[in-house]
């Protein structure tokens, strides 16, 4: 008489660890982590944006292909034009993520706020001479990436610190309205991103 219920507690149980494991290893592909990075301003390489309810991070390629980075965030210069760019991806989920927030100056000139204007969905010398955002993510509807940008005076970037040599930390916040590349009429409203890089020790940061 107390065989059957013993039986049904253990299959219950391995239910039950089957169902750990696989949420385990779906959260593994997943572009998404349940956690904003903090609010900090003391170099801690981080990265961090709510887009849809989503949070996304930084991470190292592993296979997925959505930028021309071998590491998840970079601080990018150039040698002779007065730009700057922070780089992120997320190259270990099973769909990926990119953003490039770019200046249109070169550090130390770009404490303070930042009002963004209407991206070109370029960066480097492609991107236009202004300061602004734009992303990737995956959209299921299309099983394929959609991009957004950023509007004319609709978010802002908030420089919150730029500690120059020897520390060489900037970090601050962002927000605004962005705009669907494909469809006008679509938009995406970020409230929450924050970045906080030692561009010192940041190309040397792991990202998992």
């Amino acid at each position: 008489m107390t065989i059957a219920p013993k039986n049904k507690t253990i299959k219950f149980m391995k239910t039950t660890i089957l169902i750990i494991l696989f949420a385990l290893t779906a959260c593994s592909k997943d572009s998404t982590s349940s956690l904003l990075p903090p609010e900090t301003q003391v170099g801690a390489n981080t990265f961090g944006v709510t887009i849809n309810g989503k949070v996304y991070i930084p991470r190292d390629p592993t296979g997925i292909n959505v930028g021309p980075s071998g590491h998840g965030m970079k601080y990018k210069i150039d040698s002779f034009l007065p730009w700057s760019e922070i780089f992120v991806i997320d190259g270990a989920s099973a769909v990926g993520f990119k953003m490039v927030i770019h200046f249109k100056e070169l550090l130390p000139n770009i404490t303070g706020i930042h009002t963004l204007k209407t991206s070109n969905f370029q960066d480097g010398l492609d991107s236009s001479l202004v300061d602004h955002i734009y992303f990737k993510i995956w959209d299921s509807n299309i099983s394929n990436y959609a991009y957004y940008g950023s509007l004319e005076n609709q978010g802002e970037v908030n420089i919150k610190k730029f500690d120059g040599s020897p520390n060489w930390i900037l970090s601050g916040t962002f927000n605004g309205k962005f705009v669907r590349y494909d469809n006008p009429n679509e938009f995406i409203t970020i409230t929450d991103g924050r970045f906080d890089l030692n561009l010192i020790t940041l190309q040397n940061t792991h990202f998992p």
